[in-house]
């Protein structure tokens, strides 16, 4: 881990002392959902999505890539078809989850998205005009393209507060949501995700972080929780800055480390 990571990851990990606090339910809306692959969006937010929409809130969610990359299922990888049958799993996935407005889809190379970070910046300008909270990969997330969708929100220059959401790495969260009331809707909704589950068990996989998380919320461990780390836009903006995120090499990469899963 960079330095200037190692220093954002501290600057996190130690701003409360009394450990994450459990909402009451979801910021306001409007919302925005930023998933840089088909099936992020309900890996680390589904049951507050679905929350969400239960309560009436506009959610939109804007899906960068459409996962075409994806290896370990039966379609061959980087394939038209594949990236057509993600985006019909996410599609599936979002109705699930109570979303009534279709997913936007931009398209963006799969594994490459530090290449395009301008075209997200403008797509998420476009779609979060009015959002108030914006839901998207924690800033210490290790892939490369959830590192480059936290620039391209950054550039976007939107004004809604952050909640940075957990995939490929537990983060120092800060807030809870109880989700227990709507778990059902998110295990069905990542069951809708064949493709990448016949490479990964997200389904217990998430299960498993959403029970630790119950744990430090007052459900005693027995219930499902979902943690993010809250940020107002500017310091969202600073430590995605501090941590490097924004230096992008001519090849399209990020200054700091990468991932390819």
């Amino acid at each position: 881990m960079p330095h200037a990571v190692r220093e954002v990851a501290l600057a996190l990990a130690t701003r409360s002392a009394d450990g994450p606090t459990l909402l009451p339910g979801p910021p306001e809306g409007p919302v925005l959902v930023l998933a840089p692959h088909p099936d992020d969006e309900t890996i680390g937010a589904g049951g507050t999505i679905a929350r969400h929409a239960a309560r009436g809130d506009e959610v939109v969610v804007v899906v960068a890539t459409s996962g075409e990359a994806t290896t370990g299922g039966r379609i061959r990888h980087g394939s038209g078809r594949l990236a057509a049958a993600r985006e019909a799993e996410c599609r599936a996935a979002c109705v699930d989850l109570g979303v009534t407005m279709a997913p936007v889809f931009c398209r963006l190379p799969d594994g490459r998205l530090g290449e395009a970070v301008d075209e997200l910046a403008g797509a998420l300008a476009e779609q979060g005009a009015h959002a108030s909270v914006v839901y998207a990969p924690t800033v210490l997330d290790p892939h490369r393209d959830h590192r480059a969708a936290n620039a391209a929100l950054v550039r976007a220059g939107l004004r809604a507060e952050v909640l940075g959401y957990e995939v490929w790495s537990p983060a120092p969260v800060d807030v809870l949501v109880d989700v227990g009331e709507v778990w059902a809707d998110k295990e069905r909704a990542l069951r809708r995700y064949a493709t990448a589950l016949a490479s990964v068990d997200y389904v217990r996989a998430a299960a498993g972080l959403a029970a630790y998380r119950s744990a430090s919320c007052g459900l005693g461990g027995v219930g499902w929780a979902e943690g993010f780390v809250r940020l107002d836009p500017a310091t969202h903006a600073e430590l995605v800055t501090r941590a490097g995120l924004l230096a992008w090499t001519g090849d399209g990469e990020p200054a700091g480390p990468s991932t390819d899963t």
